[in-house]
C-alpha cells in the first residue's frame, strides 16, 4: 500500500468536498463546512483556496486558505492589524513578537491559514492521523501563499486545545501570541427558565428582569430563518452597530452580500433572531446551526429605539436558550471579544493564539 503524502491544491469548496473535507470536520467546525465556505468565496471579495493531504485512500488533512490584503476590510481577521490588537491590548507574548517583526504592515498581503471567521480557526486533521500529515498541509499553504505573491502566512486563532497543530506550527518556524479568549455557553435543562436559576443568584436574579422588561415593552421577539426581505434592514442595523464601535466607514452593501449569500446557501440553518417595533426590525442577531451547536455570527441595533432595553441579551442569550431545545440543540459559540459580558451569562472561555510565519 502507498502511504506517501499526497499534498493536493483545489480552489473551491465544492472541489474539496468531494475529496472528502467533510470527514475531517467535527461539531465545532461549522466556518469550515463546504455550505459556509461558499458564502464568503460568494461575499468577501477575496482570493480562497484549499489544501488537502491524503495517504493511499485516506484523507488525512485539510486547510482553507485566504488571501488578505492591504484593501481587505477584516479589522480582527488580517495579520497586521490582529498583531497590533494583540498589542494594544497587551495580550500574552504580543509585545514581544511585534517587536521581534517590526512593523507590521509589512507582513501583507498574508495569506490566512484555517478559516475567515473569528475564533478556532483550524488546520483540520482527521482522528489518529500523524503530525506528519499537518506538516504537509503547512508546506502546502506556504507553496499557495508564494504563488499569490504573499510575504507571511498567518494562522489567526489556534484554540489552546489544538496541541498537535500547535506543536507542528512552532516546529515549522512560526512564532506566536495569545489572540483573544473563544466564549462558548452549554445549555442547562429546557429553556430560559432553566439557564436563568443556573448562573449565579446575583446574576439569576438581573437576566430574569431583564426578561420581565423586554416582555413590559411594545417590542415583540420571535426566531425564525433569515428572511431575504429582511435583509437591507438587517444590513443596516449592522452596520449601525459597527459605527458605535469606531468602523464608521463601513459599507452596508458587505453585510448584505454576506447576508444573502447566507440566504442562498444554508436556507433554514441560518436564523434570525428579531426584535420588532411597531412592524420594524430594531434588534437581530444571526444564528448558524450546526447539528447540535448554535453560532452566534452577527447583530446589530437601532440604539434609538432600543433605548435602555436589554436587547442583546435578549436576542443572543435569552431567547436562544428557551428556542435550543426544539432544535436538539446543546451549545451556543459566541466567539472572541467582550468576554466580560460573555462570562457574566455563563459562557466559559478557550484561549486563542496568533501564529505567524514571514516568508
Amino acid at each position: 500500500m502507498d502511504d506517501r503524502l499526497v499534498i493536493e491544491h483545489w480552489r473551491t469548496p465544492e472541489q474539496a468536498r468531494a475529496v472528502g473535507w467533510e470527514s475531517l470536520l467535527g461539531g465545532e467546525d461549522f466556518f469550515l463546512t463546504p455550505e459556509w465556505m461558499r458564502v464568503l468565496q460568494d461575499s468577501s471579495g477575496a482570493e480562497h483556496g484549499y489544501v488537502t493531504v491524503r495517504s493511499g485512500g485516506r484523507l488525512l488533512a485539510g486547510l482553507a486558505l485566504v488571501r488578505a490584503a492591504e484593501k481587505s476590510p477584516w479589522a480582527l481577521g488580517r495579520t497586521d492589524l490582529l498583531l497590533a490588537h494583540c498589542d494594544r491590548e497587551g495580550m500574552d507574548g504580543a509585545s514581544a513578537l511585534v517587536g521581534e517583526l517590526g512593523e507590521v504592515g509589512r507582513l501583507v498581503p498574508s495569506m490566512m491559514l484555517g478559516g475567515r471567521h473569528l475564533g478556532r480557526t483550524r488546520l483540520l486533521l482527521a482522528e489518529g492521523a500523524p503530525a506528519e500529515a499537518a506538516e504537509a498541509a503547512l508546506a502546502g499553504a506556504e507553496e499557495a501563499a508564494r504563488a499569490a505573491g504573499c510575504v507571511s502566512l498567518c494562522l489567526p486563532y489556534a484554540d489552546d486545545s489544538d496541541g498537535t497543530v500547535r506543536s507542528v506550527l512552532d516546529g515549522s518556524g512560526y512564532a506566536h501570541c495569545v489572540s483573544g479568549e473563544f466564549a462558548s455557553l452549554t445549555l442547562p435543562g429546557s429553556g430560559f427558565a432553566d439557564y436563568a436559576m443556573s448562573l449565579p443568584a446575583r446574576r439569576s436574579r438581573r437576566v430574569r428582569a431583564e426578561r420581565r422588561r423586554v416582555e413590559a415593552s411594545d417590542v415583540r421577539i420571535d426566531l425564525g430563518p433569515l428572511r431575504l426581505e429582511d435583509v437591507p434592514r438587517l444590513a443596516a442595523l449592522e452596520t449601525e452597530l459597527f459605527a458605535k464601535y469606531g468602523m464608521s466607514g463601513w459599507d452596508p452593501r458587505r453585510s448584505e452580500a454576506v447576508l444573502e449569500a447566507a440566504h442562498r446557501w444554508l436556507g433554514e440553518r441560518a436564523l434570525v433572531a428579531r426584535a420588532v417595533l411597531e412592524g420594524e426590525i430594531v434588534g437581530f442577531g444571526l444564528v448558524l446551526a450546526h447539528g447540535e451547536d448554535w453560532f452566534a455570527h452577527r447583530a446589530g441595533f437601532d440604539y434609538a429605539a432600543q433605548g435602555k432595553l436589554p436587547l442583546y441579551y435578549e436576542l443572543l442569550y435569552y431567547t436562544l436558550a428557551d428556542h435550543a431545545p426544539e432544535h436538539g440543540v446543546r451549545r451556543v459559540h459566541y466567539g472572541i471579544g467582550s468576554v466580560d459580558a460573555k462570562v457574566s451569562r455563563g459562557c466559559r472561555l478557550s484561549r486563542q493564539y496568533l501564529y505567524v510565519k514571514e516568508l
